[in-house]
């Protein structure tokens, strides 16, 4: 019995078996196989779930992180140089001596930093004979780690030749398995990132279907931390950033994704940080046809007056949030807080918008409880509003 060999696909055949290719092999293809390249650039490019985060990003369960990593060349690696390599390398750029890289350095700055560094290396020293430990590989660590910081500043202020060769790396994990690969560190780690990006996202459409930006992890204090700081002035209005920037920038933000304009389609978004940065770094891009977002999760904030926002189909805010949050002119169908200080007044505030604003009907609203007197306090404010009526129930949700 004869078997036909196998045929090349046709350009639009090969279009249609990109769109569900899973993401990550459709970008070794394009990487590898020159001619699908053209099917790359051209087909929607489908991605159920993207974590763009400030030192890497994930697509699916595959994890891209570019990070600066030393090689010893005459000398063997310090314990803390191979964990950090290990880990992704250093998260930020950095000279040849890898110190951070930073401008309008004033003089005599490295000789103040050095004087200080060398008086808490004797201090760290002291402190273990003190305690008298035979073994301690986190302390010992980290006096390594203070040891080569002074001699990275003193080679610097010497001028020396420093014993390591920096690398720039792209680590991509998958599970356990590990890809690396290596170039020299002759361009900064944003460009590089971007290069990476686009060669990802350039492509004529893309869908997302779950979004995040910013960590894993909500910073529940993200609020009270933001209002404190902007308004004590403790820090400067910056006019230009990124998404993952903490305060809220004035300016313009860089886009979080080299996708054509309108060309990118969300179907549910997790913003972990300040929610007006993330939303403007994806104003540009994001298709005008995007049905409303299922579910829009972020922590309590200043929430700003966004049609993104407002046309979300659910908001979900984490973290300990107020009632106050009702007040604002949201019209999505459902609004959740995870956790809220509940104040009789801002109750009473909410029941009088309810009834000025003459809310339709089928919107819903939800409150999370982490403690049973929590419930029990709320129903007691339910019942002291003027004119309410105690009933029973037999039906529970």
């Amino acid at each position: 019995m004869t078997t036909s060999r196998p045929q090349p696909l046709f350009y639009q055949s090969s279009k249609c078996v990109a769109m569900y290719l899973e993401a990550n092999i459709r970008f070794q293809l394009f990487v590898r196989c020159p001619r699908f390249r053209t099917v790359h650039q051209t087909a929607t490019f489908r991605i159920p779930d993207l974590k763009m985060r400030p030192h890497d990003f994930k697509i699916n369960d595959t994890t891209f992180t570019l990070g600066v990593i030393q090689k010893y060349t005459t000398t063997p690696t310090p314990e803390t140089v191979k964990l950090q390599n290990a880990s992704g390398g250093i998260q930020y750029d950095v000279d040849k001596y890898g110190l951070k890289s930073e401008d309008g350095l004033e003089e005599n700055r490295d000789a103040n930093i050095l004087a200080y560094l060398k008086r808490h290396l004797l201090w760290m020293v002291a402190d273990r004979e003190r305690r008298g430990l035979d073994v301690d590989p986190d302390l010992d660590l980290r006096i390594e780690e203070r040891q080569l910081e002074v001699l990275a500043y003193q080679m610097r202020m010497t001028n020396q030749e420093p014993p390591f060769t920096q690398y720039l790396q792209l680590t991509i994990t998958t599970g356990t398995v590990q890809k690396v690969e290596r170039v020299e560190y002759n361009k900064n780690l944003k460009s590089t990132r971007d290069y990476i990006l686009g060669k990802i996202f350039g492509v004529d459409k893309v869908q997302v279907g779950n979004l995040q930006i910013g960590e894993d992890k909500f910073d529940s204090h993200f609020m009270f931390f933001l209002q404190f700081a902007e308004e004590g002035g403790l820090i400067a209005k910056r006019q230009s950033g990124n998404a993952f920037y903490v305060y809220t920038l004035n300016g313009q933000v860089e886009p979080l994704l080299p996708v054509p304009e309108g060309k990118l389609e969300i179907g549910e978004m997790r913003v972990t940080g300040n929610l007006k940065n993330a939303l403007a770094s994806i104003k540009s891009c994001l298709s005008e046809r995007n049905p409303p977002i299922k579910k829009l999760a972020c922590v309590y904030q200043p929430f700003p007056n966004d049609p993104i926002v407002q046309a979300a189909k659910f908001l979900c805010i984490v973290g300990k949030a107020s009632l106050k949050v009702f007040e604002g002119n949201f019209s999505n169908n459902r609004i959740h807080l995870e956790r809220c200080d509940i104040l009789e007044t801002d109750f009473m505030n909410l029941v009088n918008k309810w009834e000025t604003e003459k809310n339709e009907v089928s919107r819903f609203y939800s409150i999370g409880f982490n403690k049973v007197k929590e419930i029990e306090r709320f129903f007691e404010i339910l019942r002291n509003v003027p004119g309410a009526e105690t009933g029973k129930s037999y039906v529970s949700r």
